[in-house]
Order: C-alpha cells, then sequence, then structure tokens
C-alpha cells in the first residue's frame, strides 16, 4: 500500500488482537450449519452466515436456496438487500423498476422500505443475500 490511506484500508500499524470471544465467528464452512425455513415460504431454505445476534456485527448476510418452481412473495426490509445470485435463474419483481433477471452475474441492491418480491424461479436458484444493516 502506498504512503496515502486508501478509503476504507487500513495499515498493519492499525490492527487489533483479535479476542478470544470472537475466534469462533471468524470462519465458518456452509456445509456445518443448518438451514431454516424462509418465514415467508417454508420451501426456502435460508442458511445465517452472519448475524448481530450471534456473531455481533452490524450486517446479516443469508445464504439461500430457492427450489425451483418458488417464490418469496411481496415484502420490504429496513436496510439495504443485496442479492447476489451464484447458480440458477429466476426473476424479481422492484417497485418502481419491474423485472429484472436474477442469475449469476448481476447483483441487486433493493433500498431499504422498498417493495420486491421473488418469483419465476426456473431453475434452483442460490443467492447470497447481504442486509447492509443487522436484521437478525
Amino acid at each position: 500500500m502506498n504512503s496515502e490511506k486508501a478509503e476504507g484500508w487500513g495499515s498493519a500499524d492499525q490492527a487489533k488482537k483479535l479476542d478470544e470471544g470472537r475466534k469462533a465467528n471468524v470462519y465458518k464452512e456452509l456445509k456445518n450449519l443448518d438451514p431454516k425455513s424462509h418465514p415467508l415460504n417454508e420451501q426456502v431454505k435460508l442458511t445465517y452466515l452472519l448475524t448481530k445476534k450471534d456473531d455481533d456485527v452490524e450486517v446479516t448476510i443469508i445464504h439461500a436456496l430457492l427450489p425451483k418452481g418458488s417464490d418469496i412473495p411481496e415484502h420490504v426490509h429496513e436496510v439495504h438487500d443485496i442479492i447476489y445470485p451464484v447458480s440458477g435463474k429466476a426473476t424479481i419483481w422492484i417497485d418502481g423498476i419491474g423485472d429484472l433477471k436474477l442469475e449469476k452475474g448481476v447483483i441487486v441492491n433493493v433500498p431499504p422500505g422498498v417493495l420486491h418480491k421473488v418469483y419465476k424461479v426456473v431453475e434452483e436458484l442460490e443467492v447470497f443475500d447481504v442486509f447492509s444493516g443487522a436484521i437478525i
């Protein structure tokens, strides 16, 4: 890193020591975590990767699996909902925009309070869903 501080990045002399109580939350394997049913559709499985409740972080990160033919009905969040598909195909509808593709190679940032839904899941959809503030 050059002598000027890069925005959002610090130098080694600014590093903190990791306290013992937080070591268990640094590394997780998806295969070792238990998925839960989505509160709006029990077919959709959510694995909570990082939450304020369990990890004391100011974001919520979820791994979601939506089976072919499933949907998540219209809903809103109080924070940004950032959706990053890694496989599969579906459609997301966002109020004020309309329909957009959900598939590998796109990222969707639903602003706080904006109505949206996921539907037309034509191939099992796997996404990482990041909420810019902790929702759980």
